[in-house]
């Protein structure tokens, strides 16, 4: 799928984004099935992932540090240090029946390997 132009970012109405209220970290078993129940309930959600940075040429990453899925009113946040998030976001990310959408992802796919497990 191909990126949106930027003249078609700029026709998209004005998103006022999150309050902090509306952002779970997924840290244990309860955080992980409420995340799941949620957004297992959804056609689309958004999806990012955060990596550390890596400072020294030719060095490779440990993967991504944190999964974000989001809502158009909440974002869940899993860390990947936690198993329990791994798990849920795993489940939700290998649901071919939600489409998972966002820019850049490309690098994400590339080092993201939960969703392939």
């Amino acid at each position: 799928m191909k990126r949106p132009t930027k003249e078609q970012i700029r026709a998209l109405p004005m998103y006022s984004g999150l309050n902090l209220q509306d952002i779970t970290i997924v840290e244990n078993e309860q955080d992980a099935k409420q995340a799941f129940a949620a957004l297992n309930q959804e056609r689309c959600v958004g999806f990012d992932t955060e990596m550390k940075p890596i400072f020294n040429k030719g060095e490779t990453g440990p993967g991504p540090t944190l999964i974000q899925l989001a809502t158009d009113s909440h974002g869940y946040l899993f860390p990947t240090r936690f198993k329990c998030a791994v798990t849920a976001a795993r489940k939700i990310l290998n649901n071919e029946q939600i489409k998972k959408v966002g820019f850049g992802l490309r690098g994400d796919k590339k080092s993201c390997a939960i969703s392939s497990t």
